[in-house]
C-alpha cells in the first residue's frame, strides 16, 4: 500500500476536518501569529482549513498548497487555496527558488521515504532567513518509551500499514492505516535539519487527543501524564519545531 492510497484513505474518513482541534494547533497558531510574510506554502494541505487558518494568523497574501489526495485538493482549491497535487516523497515543488517567507510542514516527514529530499525542497523554496515550521510525531516520546520497556511495538511505529494497532499495548482493534515510514527522536530531527542548512530556532512539545475504549480513570492518568511531558520535548508525543533558512 503506498501513501498516496494511505492518504486517500485518511480524506475519506474525515482525518483532515477532525484535525483543528488537535491540541498542538492552539500551539502552532501561537507561533504563526508570530510570524509576518506574505507568501504562505502549506506541504499536505489537505482540505485546507488549517492552511485558511494560518494564513489569517500570519497575515499572508499569498498561500500555496500541495496536496496528493485528489478529493482533498478540490476541497482546498473551493477555499480558494492555489493547490498542486503532487506527491513530495521524490517530487520538485513546482516553485521557484527562494519564493516563500514560510513553509508549514504538518504531520507529514514521518510519511516520507527521504525525508532529506523534502527538506532540500524546502530550503529551496524559502526565502534567505525564511521560516519552516514542522510538526512530527516523537519516536522517543513517553508513551513509545514505556511501550518498548514492557516489549510492545510503540505507538508511532505499525508493524504494517495495513494493521495499524498490531503489537500495541492498550488498543483492541488490529486495523487502521497511519502510514509512518520515518519516525525520528527529538536529536534525530535537530541533526538532520542542520543538515540540511537550517537553524532550529525553536522546539516545542504538545499534547494529542487521546481516544481510545480504556477505562475513564486510566484515560485520565495517561492525559495527565502527556500534558506533563509536553513540557519536555525529548520526552514529549509530538514535536513542534521552528527552523530557519540561513
Amino acid at each position: 500500500m503506498g501513501i498516496r492510497e494511505i492518504k486517500k484513505y485518511f480524506y475519506s474518513q474525515g482525518y483532515y476536518k477532525g484535525l483543528a482541534p488537535e491540541p498542538r494547533f492552539k500551539r502552532i497558531v501561537e507561533i504563526f501569529s508570530k510570524l509576518r510574510g506574505r507568501t504562505l506554502l502549506d506541504v499536505g494541505c489537505g482540505d485546507g482549513s488549517i492552511t485558511l487558518l494560518l494564513k489569517e494568523s500570519m497575515g499572508a497574501q499569498e498561500v500555496y498548497g500541495i496536496e496528493i489526495a485528489h478529493e482533498a485538493a478540490v476541497a482546498a482549491r473551493n477555499k480558494g487555496i492555489n493547490v498542486y497535487e503532487l506527491d513530495v516523497d521524490g517530487s520538485n515543488f513546482p516553485f521557484e527558488d527562494s519564493y516563500f517567507d514560510v513553509v508549514y510542514c504538518g504531520e507529514i516527514i514521518e510519511h516520507l521515504f527521504d525525508p532529506s529530499h523534502l527538506l532540500n525542497e524546502v530550503y529551496r523554496v524559502l526565502k534567505k532567513g525564511g521560516i519552516c515550521v514542522l510538526t512530527t510525531p516523537n519516536l522517543a516520546g513517553w508513551p513509545n518509551r514505556i511501550a518498548l520497556l514492557l516489549g510492545y511495538q510503540p505507538y508511532s511505529m505499525a508493524a504494517s500499514p495495513r494493521y495499524e494497532s498490531v503489537g500495541k499495548l492498550l488498543t483492541k482493534s488490529p486495523e487502521g492505516q497511519w502510514g509512518h515510514i520515518r519516525v525520528m527522536t527529538l536529536k534525530a530531527l535537530k541533526d538532520l535539519v542542520k543538515l540540511h542548512g537550517f537553524k532550529v530556532k525553536e522546539v516545542t512539545g504538545c499534547t494529542v487527543s487521546v481516544k481510545s475504549n480504556i477505562p475513564k480513570v486510566l484515560l485520565g492518568l495517561i492525559k495527565l501524564m502527556d500534558k506533563i511531558m509536553s513540557k519536555f520535548p525529548s520526552l514529549s508525543t509530538r514535536i513542534i519545531m521552528v527552523i530557519q533558512k540561513e
